[in-house]
């Protein structure tokens, strides 16, 4: 099965090629930890934990690129996503809907052989 985003407004975004493995989902523990001078171990905790998800492709079309229907960059820099700004849902490989969103400050797709494009991002799981 795909890797579906969906947006109320846009049409949906369907990766032709899957995910590589393994499947990254790192959780950001929200604690800052630090040694007294008499070398105790101590934490703050600051709450809720954060999921982010590593996403990988490789040799994906320049359609998955930048084609106006399934295209990555024109689906994340369009006015109802605007990339890190606002949520969308990933319906993964399993059909199980999770709601995330962009979190990185640069779009960077390689080009590698013959038009195909390789592209790794974080997305946190909200």
């Amino acid at each position: 099965m795909s890797i579906v985003f969906s947006k109320a407004g846009l049409s949906d975004l369907t990766l032709e090629r899957g995910r590589l493995y393994p499947i990254s989902k790192p959780i950001q523990i929200n604690q800052e930890l630090y040694m007294t001078e008499s070398l105790n171990a101590k934490v703050v905790d600051f709450g809720s934990t954060a999921t982010f998800w590593m996403m990988v492709f490789s040799y994906l079309s320049k359609d998955n690129y930048d084609g106006t229907t399934n295209g990555l960059k024109t689906w994340f820099e369009s006015s109802t996503i605007n990339w890190c700004e606002n949520n969308f849902t990933l319906t993964d490989e399993s059909g199980v809907s999770h709601t995330v969103r962009l979190w990185q400050n640069k779009f960077d797709m390689q080009e590698s052989s013959s038009g195909r494009w390789n592209i790794s991002f974080t997305l946190l799981k909200e």
